[in-house]
């Protein structure tokens, strides 16, 4: 058994799912009846580019931060996360952002990621 396979946080993810516009262009959105809650993933706080720190201190829209994570569902999980969907993890909701990041070196650290901002 990897490391990998060793999550410890519960959440529950609100896949994407498409709908059309009154205009008749299919969009995406999270869906609220696409729901998994998953066990064993990992969450991790994720570093921070200067770029983004500096965005950050410089926001004069209050008190704002921005908070990015890690996200690790388990090695059993196949199904691809959507850059529209949110996670909800400790009654906090996130989004994805981007796409799912594969690591593929070899079949022991194989295993999906997304970065997760709080929404």
């Amino acid at each position: 058994m990897s490391l990998l396979d060793r999550g410890r946080e519960t959440v529950t993810v609100y896949h994407q799912e498409t709908w059309t516009s009154p205009q008749g262009n299919p969009m995406y959105r999270a869906s609220t009846t696409d729901v998994e809650t998953l066990t064993d993933c990992a969450v991790q706080l994720a570093a921070q580019s200067g770029t983004s720190a500096r965005r950050m201190e410089q926001d004069e829209e209050g008190y704002d931060t921005e908070q990015v994570y890690r996200f690790r569902p388990p090695r059993s999980y196949t199904r691809v996360i959507g850059f529209e969907a949110q996670v909800e993890w400790r009654g906090m909701r996130f989004s994805v952002l981007g796409h799912a990041r594969r690591y593929n070196g070899s079949d022991n650290t194989a295993h999906i990621e997304y970065v997760l901002r709080r929404t």
